[in-house]
């Protein structure tokens, strides 16, 4: 079974069977990671040629080759390190050996890089690029550092681009401060790999709230460790399905939040299901795939008030949106404790999900944003 089950088979882009596509990854984990699976995956399954550019990074998963469609090519250009420039000559010489007619690249660093070391090379060759919440979004850094992100952004667009966002916040954002062609292309996820599991309260007398992701700023774990230390522990146990580095997770930790390390998608998957909340503490998301992942399997989602998730929670209809410790403590107690609400909610997020966040619909946007002119 292909990633493009459920959209029309037989060579749904039959009239782009001669397009080579190359996809440039230098963030090879979590959501980024997902998105470029399922595009990759998906496009191969279709007949098209398709190629990965990668770099490694210490979370990046130990079986990321297999991970792709064994007719997805795959090729190591390290981009990460002290000397970007050396990094984008050798993307350059990379995309010159593989010869694409489309350049997808992801994430900001590999965003630059691509368009950096293309300059005045590459003619006749389209590239797009999609931030998966650009740079100069994040919460974390001060006014010159986002102005600095912004002035890079700018030296990037001396290469005919076209933006790709995955959420209306994003857009918004690139339209604001760089002024150019941006296209609105949502996150979408593969319904077949996602199941409902409804808890056994009768073994399970607590209830369970998990976060997906890497343990790092942006995920704000410290806003998470408060939000678990209200909670009752005989009521409640609080997981985080992910990694970082120790004084990140020192507050979880002290919380009583069990850290599970990085688990195998399948794992991950298992370990969503079986809980009864999700709860995000994110500063800034692009479009997060976890919390889709969590509406698909009918998990209520309880999410900061943040780019990103209030582009893909609708308060009080698909999940809750919050903006304080007591409110998100509110809110996890409500779910708790209304079967009714916490069904309703969840049943919500999932039709949701499957309608708004399916494969056919992504796959159309972004195969018209291919054919584009920029």
């Amino acid at each position: 079974m292909g990633a493009l089950d459920g959209v029309k088979r037989n060579r749904p882009f039959a009239e782009h069977n001669n397009m080579k596509i190359v996809h440039v990854i230098e963030s090879s984990a979590t959501g980024t990671l997902s998105m470029v699976l399922l595009i990759a995956n998906g496009l191969a399954d279709s007949g098209l040629d398709v190629h990965v550019v990668y770099s490694r990074r210490p979370e990046t998963p130990k079986n990321f080759n297999t991970l792709f469609d064994e007719r997805v090519k795959l090729h190591h250009v390290q981009m990460g390190g002290k000397q970007p420039w050396l990094a984008a000559l050798r993307l350059r010489a990379m995309l010159r050996k593989i010869g694409p007619n489309v350049v997808h690249l992801h994430s900001s660093y590999a965003g630059f890089l691509g368009r950096i070391g293309s300059l005045l090379g590459l003619p006749g060759v389209r590239f797009l690029y999609s931030p998966h919440c650009i740079s100069f979004m994040r919460q974390d850094i001060s006014k010159w550092k986002r102005l600095a992100f912004i002035a890079l952004e700018r030296v990037g667009t001396l290469k005919s681009c076209l933006y790709l966002a995955c959420s209306e916040s994003e857009r918004i954002a690139v339209k604001k401060h760089l002024g150019k062609p941006v296209v609105l292309v949502e996150n979408a996820v593969s319904s077949r790999d996602y199941f409902v599991v409804s808890p056994d309260r009768a073994k399970n007398e607590y209830t369970e709230v998990v976060c997906v992701g890497g343990i790092r700023r942006q995920k704000n774990p410290r806003l998470f460790a408060q939000i678990a230390a209200r909670m009752d522990a005989d009521r409640f146990r609080f997981t985080w399905i992910g990694d970082g580095d120790d004084e990140a997770k020192k507050p979880l930790l002290q919380a009583g939040v069990a850290i599970t390390g990085w688990l195998s998608t399948e794992q991950t998957l298992k370990a969503v299901s079986e809980a009864d909340v999700y709860l995000s503490t994110s500063d800034w998301e692009g479009m997060p795939v976890s919390v889709i992942e969590a509406m698909l399997m009918g998990k209520p989602p309880v999410v900061s008030q943040c780019a990103g998730n209030v582009d893909a929670v609708s308060h009080l209809r698909t999940g809750v949106v919050y903006e304080t410790v007591d409110e998100a403590v509110d809110w996890v107690t409500r779910l708790a404790s209304d079967a009714a609400f916490s069904s309703a909610v969840g049943t919500s997020a999932r039709e949701e999900a499957l309608d708004r966040f399916g494969l056919e619909r992504f796959f159309k946007e972004l195969m018209q944003a291919y054919s584009l002119e920029t």
